[in-house]
């Protein structure tokens, strides 16, 4: 669609737009502010180009998202077509991959949306002015004789030199931009703009180009009078007399230091991570591979070390967001200041991870000290605001070139090393060994297989009785997950319980150990014996399920058990994490009629205030303390003094792990009544637990 105004011999315009509401705003204030523009208009990138090809605009104002084609698609096969053509692009500030484009494209300005009304109208000013004296100027047979007020006003910088390069004239705009007056500029050399950022093999190749009578076009970034940077898009052509003799050079400067900018911003976007300032893994990635190629080129070793921080995810979900930016930010200057040596580089790959480029080592142990330095300026707080917070990492290390030749096998495998670092315990590095990958290979089987086992009922339920010390009886049962792999045979809980965490598989393996828990204990009813409760465990995962009363609810309702036969645990370090969630979740779950147990009470820091917000009907002491209860006094007197609070806050204490006679006389001693250990039984599958509960009968 084709829309003129005014002369048809004006200045020419292709608007492409997608967007009718859009459209027709700006066609109104192009219309309103330029009367005399010939404006052509298409919906998309496609009918736009076919449009340039055939009417030849010297201006195009595009928006980049666009269905067909985009507008940086469009852009770049018009810059293919022309050089001359001013582009406008008009773009959302998150569309950093094609801005980044839209620069090596040679895009002339940006008006960032929401749309700012007087950036458009004022680059296109800008773009018409310029193309307005450019026509002028080339009509011009004989330039030197024949300058005007056109070249006088022109918003376009202009310096005409002789062939030896001396200044013979410059105009206004020229020596607004650069501070030096005609006076002071005539009969100098355009040497007094250099800045030296510009690099001796650009200079060269202008020379050489207007040498041979052609014209040279780019971009230089000048130093005015007074020491101030700027850039500029320049043009330089040699003037040639009757006989085609070269006498002299003029050129063409329009100050773009905004766009430059504006194009700095960019990139920082593109590569660098907005909340720290650091390289993120893009551009890492990017000097990782420089740094390989000198490594390779001059045979030096090169080191890459991964780290995290341990249990930020605890400090996210506890203080909150804000607190953990807080963290990053001060956790990436120490590393920074860890890491001094030229080239050095620390990055930020996303979340609390963190990777470090070590470039031209002599040795291996120059990683080793690295890390030793960073693990040990972890010892100190971080001083933040409002907290003070201790957090350690761990470091995994590749080196090249006996762990790998690119950027991409180094930074997985120094990720290896760093979660063998994490099992070894806090505050640990390690190197890379070729181990690890047969690890990283089980790893990743078991996570697969986990995905399945659900589905090829892989998983069975064991069952541990508690019991009363007192009557000799069992008064519940403790379900915990067994994973019978068909290739690794019986998988221990702590290999699968924390990979089910980490994939977010723990809810529905938590679904079907309640259901099938639930249905169980029906059963063993239903068969006569003594009924007893059965616990099932929870994770904060779990508890965070908006739907979790409804689901025990339904799990309840399903097996036909009653309320007051389910209990639910969940363990101490849980309630420290988040405690809003917590008591949300659990008192949803009292007032179904279950029961609530604390696993491994006694481990963490939960005090008696904590405790009191809690609807909790029984605290389990945990293993650690109980296996030091008969040789050590101290431990003792702790878990006395953990009874005599739970009896005071009208609570059932139960002590977990009790594997001596020793340990039971100890306890029965500081009026503990229930106890649950391989004193009186492991876990059991359902029909060997059924052999106890037909002797209680």
């Amino acid at each position: 669609m084709r829309l003129c105004a005014g002369e048809t011999e004006g200045p020419r315009i292709l608007y492409v737009e997608d967007d009718d509401v859009t459209r027709k705003m700006i066609m109104l204030m192009i219309g309103a502010r330029f009367p005399s523009l010939a404006v052509t208009v298409a919906a998309n990138g496609e009918q736009g180009l076919e449009l340039f090809r055939s009417w030849r605009p010297e201006i195009v104002l595009t928006d980049v998202r666009m269905p067909v084609m985009d507008g940086i698609r469009m852009a770049r096969e018009i810059r293919k077509l022309s050089r001359e053509t001013r582009i406008i692009v008009i773009t959302a500030d998150s569309d950093i991959n094609r801005l980044l484009e839209a620069i090596d494209i040679g895009v002339n300005h940006y008006v960032l949306k929401p749309i700012n009304k007087v950036k458009l109208v004022a680059a296109l000013e800008e773009c018409l002015n310029v193309i307005r004296q450019e026509r002028q100027v080339r009509e011009q047979g004989e330039f030197i004789r024949k300058l005007s007020r056109v070249v006088e006003q022109s918003p376009v910088a202009i310096m005409i030199t002789d062939t030896a390069g001396l200044i013979e004239y410059v105009n206004p705009r020229f020596t607004r931009l650069t501070g030096w007056s005609m006076e002071e500029a005539v009969g100098g050399t355009p040497r007094k703009l250099k800045s030296g950022e510009t690099t001796p093999e650009k200079y060269r190749q202008l020379w050489e180009t207007i040498g041979r009578g052609e014209e040279w076009r780019g971009e230089l970034r000048n130093r005015n009078r007074n020491g101030e940077l700027f850039w500029v898009s320049a043009t330089v052509s040699p003037i040639t007399d009757g006989e085609g003799r070269i006498t002299h050079f003029i050129s063409f400067q329009e100050e773009i230091t905004e766009r430059k900018e504006a194009e700095e911003t960019i990139r920082r976007m593109a590569y660098f991570d907005s909340l720290t300032g650091l390289p993120n893994r893009f551009l890492f990635r990017e000097l990782l591979q420089k740094a390989l190629a000198q490594a390779q080129r001059h045979r030096h070793l090169l080191g890459v070390l991964f780290l995290d921080l341990d249990r930020f995810k605890n400090i996210n979900d506890t203080l909150g967001h804000s607190v953990g930016d807080q963290l990053l930010q001060a956790v990436a200057q120490r590393l920074k200041g860890c890491c001094r040596r030229e080239g050095e580089t620390v990055a930020r790959c996303g979340g609390d991870e963190f990777v470090i480029l070590l470039p031209e080592l002599d040795d291996v142990q120059e990683t080793a000290r690295v890390a030793r330095n960073i693990i040990d300026a972890f010892v100190v707080p971080f001083v933040l605001p409002d907290h003070q917070l201790f957090i350690s990492t761990c470091i995994g290390i590749s080196i090249f070139p006996d762990d790998g030749g690119d950027a991409e096998t180094l930074i997985k495998k120094a990720d290896m090393a760093m979660y063998r670092a994490k099992e070894e315990g806090k505050g640990m590095y390690h190197l890379y060994i070729p181990s690890m990958d047969n690890r990283a290979f089980e790893r990743m089987a078991l996570e697969n297989g986990l995905r399945l086992a659900l589905e090829r009922e892989e998983f069975i339920l064991y069952y541990q009785p508690k019991v009363n010390i007192k009557s000799g009886r069992i008064i519940s049962v403790e379900a915990l997950a067994r994973w019978l792999h068909p290739d690794y045979g019986l998988v221990p809980p702590p290999q699968f319980i924390p990979l089910a965490e980490e994939t977010g598989l723990i809810l529905p393996l938590g679904e079907w150990v309640l259901r099938t828990a639930c249905a169980q204990n029906k059963s063993w009813q239903a068969a006569g014996y003594s009924p007893v409760r059965v616990a099932v465990n929870f994770s904060l995962r779990q508890l965070r399920q908006l739907s979790l009363a409804e689901l025990v609810e339904r799990a309840l309702h399903d097996s036909g058990l009653a309320p007051c036969w389910l209990e639910l645990e969940i363990k101490e370090n849980i309630m420290l994490q988040d405690e809003e969630v917590t008591i949300a979740a659990l008192r949803r779950l009292r007032k179904l009629g279950v029961h609530i147990a604390v696993d491994d009470f006694g481990t963490g820091c939960v005090n008696i205030n904590h405790l009191r917000k809690l609807p909790i009907d029984t605290l389990k002491i945990g293993q650690s303390l109980i296996r030091a209860v008969d040789s050590n006094h101290d431990e003792e007197v702790i878990t006395e003094g953990l009874i005599r609070m739970a009896r005071g806050l009208h609570m059932h204490v139960t002590a977990e792990g009790v594997e001596t006679e020793g340990q039971q006389e100890m306890l029965k001693s500081l009026d503990c009544e229930e106890m649950q250990g391989y004193l009186f039984s492991r876990p059991l599958p359902p029909e060997e637990l059924e052999k106890l509960l037909e002797k209680e009968r």
